[in-house]
């Protein structure tokens, strides 16, 4: 049986206003290390590494201290966290960003930790590439390293996002950044195309549409979101589904095709739990029993 690896996963932390049709919550927690160690430290243990302000109420991640998620790489500095405020419409699929303020962030240099340094699984959420690839540099011997980005770094340090792409095994992007990357409309056909300039896979999440993976052999997999009823906030919801994934590659130790597969409905199935609630507030009670039987409940509807 494979041993179970240590994922590092460096991003942001943040205190969220958000409206939803739902309601509104004011410096909700938030950035995508909080989805993403929320959620992977139910699978492998998590080292983090991300800033914060000195206003930040660190007894909210002291759930995570129950859920192999190692804090030594979170910084706290004097000065304010990062803050960021949206609206959703009444397609949760549309939202505006009334305000982003980046407070400690904005002069955020990574620095890792021995145990981060060592971990076999590197999950780079969307930051500067430059500062992925400071990561990618402080990194020992990571066996799969999955990178995340974003429009705003699409648009203005293209070569540095094209460069980060050829240094990584795993590209996890939305159906509007792959068309950024690639021109094409189509998600499977811009998808085809990326994975042939470097990375052994791509996932294009396609959020209540689900995710498509691509592997640099052509090999193709559709995955279905796990549909949820009533949701409230779909924010965190794409770190959620990263988290899972890379969290149970580390917990099988294997990054072959197939498990790839196993991965992207773990990462949906989380991400389905992460929706019914603002926040972390689904996430902190969450199980593994639930997401074991959300799991079942998916290969049952799909079965045929």
């Amino acid at each position: 049986m494979s041993q179970v690896q240590q994922v590092t996963a460096v991003g942001s932390v943040a205190l969220d206003t958000l409206d939803t049709p739902f309601g509104r919550v004011e410096d909700a927690i938030g950035g995508s290390i909080s989805y993403i160690s929320a959620v992977g430290g139910l699978f492998a243990p998590v080292n983090v590494v991300a800033v914060v302000g000195d206003d930040f109420p660190m007894d909210e991640y002291d759930f995570l201290h129950d859920r192999n998620v190692n804090l030594d790489g979170l910084e706290v500095k004097a000065g304010d966290t990062f803050r960021w405020e949206g609206r959703y419409h009444e397609d949760m699929n549309i939202r505006d960003t009334i305000s982003t303020e980046l407070g400690v962030f904005e002069d955020f240099q990574p620095r890792l930790p021995l145990a981060a340094r060592e971990a076999r699984y590197l999950l780079l959420a969307n930051i500067h590439p430059a500062l992925q690839l400071q990561v990618l540099e402080q990194m020992t011997d990571p066996r799969l390293v999955a990178f995340d980005t974003m429009n705003l770094w699409i648009d203005t340090v293209r070569d540095q996002v094209d460069k980060m792409i050829g240094k990584v095994d795993l590209v996890i992007v939305n159906d509007e950044e792959i068309t950024l990357l690639t021109g094409r409309q189509s998600s499977l056909a811009g998808a085809l195309e990326l994975a042939k300039t470097g990375p052994r896979y791509v996932v294009v999440k396609k959020g209540e549409h689900g995710a498509l993976l691509v592997g640099n052999d052509g090999s193709i997999f559709i995955c279905p979101a796990f549909p949820v009823a009533h949701p409230k906030d779909p924010t965190g919801a794409g770190d959620t589904f990263a988290g899972a994934m890379i969290a149970y590659l580390a917990a099988t130790d294997d990054i072959g095709m197939f498990n790839l597969r196993r991965a992207m409905v773990y990462g949906t199935v989380a991400a389905s739990f992460a929706v019914e609630d603002f926040g972390l507030n689904r996430l902190k009670s969450l199980t593994v029993n639930e997401i074991e039987e959300r799991f079942r409940l998916f290969r049952s509807m799909v079965e045929f």
